[in-house]
């Protein structure tokens, strides 16, 4: 199984960011106490492949705190093959930092930049420039960090296809391993949306938007990256195993505020209120169920939705004989006639053996997953 390990803390929130996260406050050392308690209250006996520590920014905790985590995290029955990440945000980059990782046993990076322009990075209230991301990348990989994601967002306020060409073209030239493009999402109660809706910002249109998804598939996967989800490429071998399981519904443990987790025929997720995680986990030995809500047993039926647009995901498809080895009943005698209509509408095909998105299917991808629902 997989671990996931949340740190809500930022240097700074980006104005576009909905995530449960929040700048810097005095709490954090209470945090990481009432954490590394949940993870030794945790009792996880099965082998654990993926460790990913996310946020927020796990980074912006002082080094010492973030390596406390590590340390109790490693306790579990590892693999000896686990690929353990940490998220960072190139301003919290630094030698001490980068070295500990690494002796910590940190094998993979998933270093945000989102644009390759400082003008962008400051409409988005990015806390770090261009330059900081090339000190990090280039420091990682010199200290042998060599598995390193970048995230890059495309259909950004005044973003052109130049800018789009110049991030995709640069990020190249530094040889990542893996590379995430997202088509910027406005959520609501964010700055970015409250400038949106005053016409303060504008985002490229729709096909501005789909014409730069479509140009970042077709230099990566000519750069030798396999396109292996939606929004993911990876030279191969190096595809992110712990989202890999997520998308094909492998159990995993969250720890932390709002953490979410699944067990193989079950959902739930940990309090988001600060002040009540940190006053429940005050103790390894007395953490109570209260931490977690929205327990959501599946149906069948749910699960096989989720076995759908999950799967679906992944460029290769989802395997009928997989869909009925599972659920003990034939793809088609469940979905036949959905997925007879998806096809006609040129949304799906088969590919080797596999279902899958067509080409018009990755840009209409939730009106084919809202099928299954």
């Amino acid at each position: 199984m997989g671990i996931y390990i949340h740190i809500p803390f930022c240097i700074s929130k980006c104005n576009y960011c909905d995530f449960l996260s929040f700048e810097c406050t005095n709490t954090q050392e209470q945090y990481v106490n009432a954490l590394t308690n949940e993870i030794k209250a945790a009792n996880i006996a099965a082998t654990v492949d993926t460790v990913y520590i996310g946020g927020g920014t796990p980074t912006a905790l002082p080094t010492p705190l973030l390596c406390e985590i590590i340390n109790e995290a490693k306790k579990f029955n590892l693999a000896d093959d686990a690929e353990i990440t940490v998220e960072m945000n190139p301003c919290t980059n630094s030698y001490e930092l980068l070295s500990a990782l690494k002796s910590q046993g940190v094998n993979r990076l998933s270093i945000g930049l989102q644009a390759w322009q400082d003008k962008l990075l400051k409409t988005l209230k990015r806390a770090h420039t261009v330059t900081d991301f090339t000190n990090t990348i280039q420091a990682a990989q010199a200290i042998g960090i060599n598995n390193i994601n970048i995230d890059l967002m495309f259909g950004l306020p005044t973003q052109t296809m130049e800018h789009w060409n110049e991030s995709i073209t640069q990020v190249l030239a530094l040889n990542p391993t893996h590379i995430s493009t997202y088509s910027l999402t406005p959520a609501e109660n964010t700055p970015l949306w409250d400038d949106l809706e005053t016409n303060r910002l504008n985002l490229p249109n729709e096909e501005t938007d789909r014409a730069m998804y479509h140009r970042a598939i077709h230099q990566l996967t000519a750069a030798g990256y396999k396109h292996y989800e939606l929004s993911n490429f990876a030279i191969p071998t190096h595809e992110s195993r712990h989202n890999i399981d997520c998308w094909t519904r492998k159990p995993y443990r969250g720890l932390g505020l709002g953490a979410h987790s699944f067990n193989g025929s079950a959902r739930w997720n940990n309090t988001e209120k600060m002040k009540a995680y940190i006053n429940t986990t005050d103790s390894p030995a007395t953490i109570p169920p209260s931490i977690q809500e929205n327990y959501q047993q599946l149906s069948t039926q749910d699960a096989m939705a989720e076995f759908m647009f999950l799967g679906l995901r992944m460029t290769e498809g989802i395997s009928p004989q997989n869909f009925q080895a599972q659920f003990g009943i034939p793809l088609i005698d469940v979905y036949g006639k959905k997925i007879e209509s998806l096809i006609q509408k040129n949304l799906l095909e088969y590919k080797f053996n596999n279902l899958a998105l067509t080409t018009l299917g990755l840009d209409l991808a939730n009106q084919v997953f809202e099928a299954f629902i």
